[in-house]
């Protein structure tokens, strides 16, 4: 009960504080409803654009992925920093000085038409089929998870209580989003980012004082000694983010995120001005060097505290653990695979766990033909560890409390809500419920917002109604972010199932991460590369992005490579082939870039020396934790 009356108590807080601060907003022009009146300061934006990124898919995922890899993840944060200075320093002053509200209208400018009609579609089915989907999703999951919510609320079916959070989060988010407009989003935004900071850090001091209760500076030494290997910015050939991909995939997906994502740098072009503007993203440049303390830090500490188990005088790693009837051990060459329940009825060809358990099977073939030597089968309760000689031990004699507190790295998502349940204190539960949630809304109202800013000045002011007033484009806005939103609460519970929440959310991203940052780049640092160059790069790039995920036999070719390469492959055919269009046909007249004189573009002072500074601060970083010796394993 507790629990609950503090959760409403907080949440009810942000809004009345949200609701105070913005009542006299004007929302009935569209520079008000979409861009607030061009009125945000470097805090609100800064804030803004930190909890927009930061939501259950970075808390679970990220976490998770820290708990089976370790600091190597931590490079979907701090590489953000090098974006965000990219973004204050090259991208933001162009889009202020073209006095944009989307990113289309940008390559209208830039291109023709045609180009921003694309960018936009391919937006709008992006963001209502893959972004709000996931969010509200990974919302509800992450929300589940760390909450226990099944506990607070009674219902045992996880569909059932996937769904009702969905939707709470989906029609309080609509709120914010179709009736507040741009500052309502930023202002609840920075409150409740304040929240979810002092949430997480809290959770990290508290997790670090159970590793060693003589206090967090004692903890973390603790685990630093303990689990060195989880110690290293520099992520292994078999780990989610290996060294390599930093320079292909993951860098890109990171420059796309923070310089032409329109739910992210919506609120940068409501900026009061180019120096309040680059306050802001730099801001949050600071803060995503530091983020790693709470998105990456506490899937460390749940793997000291869940992903070990003793054998003998050692402490050592789990593979996995056995929680359905049956389990399979099988190997191919250097290559192993732990496989569950159905998949290995699958693999052996039989109907029924009982009849699995007694096949005497010694090789199974995959769906792609590969042969496999089944090693050992077996049934629940068992944990496997790694023997002193390479080969697998197998633990079945252990306690039902040691087995119930034993996390292997297949259930990393659920590492970060175990932790909170664990480490937190009940009387804060209520509090960090309210800024979870808080941190949720953000990425879905601001992902909202965007979706109905590209439909309502992408679509139906410039194509659908052409003379439509401010107050025809606002309606259209709302009416479009309220259908979307309820097909967006329709279809997230569809996604029950997925393996790694953030793996399938960064693999999603690419599909039109990739096209529209192609574009981009090349339109802000090329003069005559015509529209035709444009249209045809974005087109053959997504089809590409898709054929490599969806079509089987070109998906089984990508399959030979990391998809991060895969997609920095694309990206660089995509880049070559838009230039090659502009040496054969190149604009007529070079591109200039026109000032339409809505802001003004007087530089932050410390601008240049702060994003020089992040960039030095973030390379110390990784050579202060590098050991390239991971890379010869």
């Amino acid at each position: 009960m507790l629990t609950i009356i503090s959760f409403v108590f907080f949440t009810s807080l942000v809004g009345l504080i949200t609701w105070l601060l913005t009542r006299n907003d004007n929302h009935e022009s569209s520079a008000g409803y979409f861009l607030a009146g061009r009125s945000l300061t470097g805090g609100f934006i800064a804030g803004s654009l930190l909890l927009t990124n930061l939501s259950t898919e970075q808390l679970v995922g990220l976490n998770g992925a820290a708990y089976a890899d370790g600091l190597c993840v931590m490079a979907w944060e701090v590489i953000a920093a090098v974006s965000l200075v990219i973004l204050a320093l090259l991208y933001l002053p162009r889009y202020l000085k073209s006095g944009i509200a989307t990113v289309p209208q940008f390559l209208e400018k830039r291109f023709d038409h045609g180009t921003r009609a694309i960018t936009t579609m391919i937006f709008l089915v992006a963001y209502a089929g893959i972004l709000l989907p996931i969010i509200l999703y990974t919302g509800a999951k992450g929300l589940t998870e760390i909450l226990d919510m099944s506990t607070l609320t009674g219902i045992d079916d996880e569909f059932t209580l996937i769904t009702a959070t969905v939707w709470l989060i989906g029609v309080i988010g609509s709120i914010y989003a179709i009736w507040g407009g741009l500052r309502s989003v930023a202002v609840s935004d920075t409150l409740n980012g304040f929240g979810l900071l002092v949430g997480g850090i809290l959770i990290a001091y508290y997790g670090l004082v159970t590793v060693n209760p003589d206090g967090a500076l004692a903890g973390l030494e603790t685990l630093r000694q303990a689990t060195p290997e989880k110690f290293n910015s520099i992520g292994g050939p078999s780990q989610s983010v290996p060294f390599s991909t930093l320079f292909t995939g993951v860098l890109l997906l990171n420059l796309f995120y923070w310089t032409t994502n329109q739910q992210i740098i919506q609120r940068t072009f409501g900026a009061k001005s180019l120096a309040e503007g680059q306050k802001g993203v730099l801001i949050a440049g600071v803060f995503k060097v530091l983020a790693p303390m709470i998105l990456v830090l506490p899937g460390m500490i749940a793997f000291f505290l869940y992903g070990r188990v003793q054998v003998g005088d050692e402490i050592v790693p789990v593979l996995d653990k056995t929680t359905e009837t049956v389990a399979m051990v099988m190997s191919a060459g250097d290559e192993q695979k732990i496989v569950h329940g159905e998949d290995v009825q699958k693999l052996l060809k039989v109907d029924s766990e009982e009849a699995a358990l007694t096949s005497g099977m010694a090789t199974v073939e995959d769906a792609d033909g590969k042969t496999w030597e089944v090693e050992k089968l077996f049934g629940p309760g068992v944990v496997v560890v790694a023997g002193d000689d390479g080969k697998n031990r197998y633990l079945e004699k252990l306690s039902q409390v040691e087995l119930a507190r034993i996390l292997p790295p297949r259930e990393k998502d659920k590492s970060y809500g175990r932790l909170v349940q664990n480490v937190l204190p009940g009387w804060l539960n209520g509090f960090f419920a309210a800024a979870v949630i808080g941190a949720i809304l953000s990425s879905f109202n601001s992902a909202l917002n965007s979706t109905a800013t590209l439909f309502s000045l992408g679509a139906y002011k410039t194509v659908l109604h052409k003379n439509a007033s401010d107050q025809q484009v606002i309606r259209a806005g709302k009416i479009f972010g309220i259908v979307i939103a309820i097909v967006s609460m329709l279809t997230a519970p569809m996604l029950l199932g997925q393996d790694s929440i953030f793996g399938y959310l960064q693999k999603m991203n690419a599909i039109y991460f990739i096209p529209i940052f192609s574009v981009m780049l090349i339109g802000q640092l090329t003069k005559t590369v015509p529209a035709l160059a444009a249209k045809i790069g974005l087109i053959s790039s997504f089809a590409a992005i898709c054929l490599g995920y969806f079509f089987p036999p070109v998906a089984k070719v990508v399959g030979q490579i990391h998809e991060f390469h895969f997609i920095g492959a694309v990206f660089l055919g995509t880049i070559l082939l838009m230039l090659l269009i502009g040496k054969i046909k190149p604009r007529e007249t070079p591109w200039v870039q026109e000032y339409s004189g809505d802001v003004d573009l007087t530089p932050w002072v410390f601008a240049k020396p702060l994003g020089i500074g992040l960039v030095i601060f973030v390379l110390a970083i990784y050579v202060y934790f590098a050991d390239f010796s991971i890379l010869s394993v």
